[in-house]
């Protein structure tokens, strides 16, 4: 979900996890990560626009956390929204949970494949679906690309070799692997190339 800062990705997701749960029947458990200060603005937008969802705000202290995670173990909450450090910090914890979406806000600091973050949401922890949620436009670079696409498609994008095969080769890309050196015939076959993996 990508949308300029102030159109509603935030409404957005609150509004699928409604529907998800009122027409659809599926309760969650939905994982929620986002930067710790704007966790108090998911908390209000699920007041006003969906207020009968059961949330945990997953933060603090040790002890407060294990206080949580004892509440989790009953199963009481549709959706835990917490930071990225917790994310980090308590994974051992969270991975154990079956999530049916994990929702990144602020996703493009997933674009780097070996960050902390990435590596612990894309191999230890388990979801039927992802979802990433940016303002910020990707920068002409593959490897970032390949780094948010492993993240949400890891059965497609496994592996960042198979990628730059489809979309690094020499006829495409400069020497360098820069979209900057391309000129707009060969940006136009790149696209084309992502929108047919890419497509449903």
């Amino acid at each position: 979900l990508a949308d300029e800062m102030g159109l509603g990705k935030t409404i957005q997701i609150v509004s699928l996890i409604a529907y998800l749960m009122e027409v659809k029947g599926v309760n969650g458990p939905f994982l929620v990560v986002s930067p710790l200060s704007v966790i108090d603005n998911w908390v209000r937008e699920f007041d006003a626009w969906s207020p009968t969802v059961k949330k945990i705000i997953y933060y603090g202290n040790k002890t407060a956390r294990k206080k949580m995670q004892q509440e989790c173990h009953k199963g009481t909450f549709n959706v835990m929204l917490t930071s990225y450090e917790f994310v980090v910090k308590d994974a051992s914890f969270m991975s154990k949970i079956n999530w049916v979406y994990i929702i990144v806000d602020e996703g493009h600091r997933m674009k780097n494949g070996k960050s902390r973050l990435t590596t612990t949401l894309s191999t230890k922890f388990p979801s039927k679906y992802r979802i990433l949620i940016t303002g910020t436009p990707l920068q002409n670079n593959l490897n970032e690309l390949w780094s948010l696409l492993n993240f949400l498609l890891p059965d497609i994008f496994r592996h960042d070799s198979n990628f730059e095969e489809w979309f690094n080769s020499g006829d495409i890309m400069g020497a360098t692997g820069d979209t900057n050196e391309m000129d707009e015939e060969e940006r136009l076959l790149l696209i084309d190339r992502l929108h047919q993996v890419l497509r449903p």
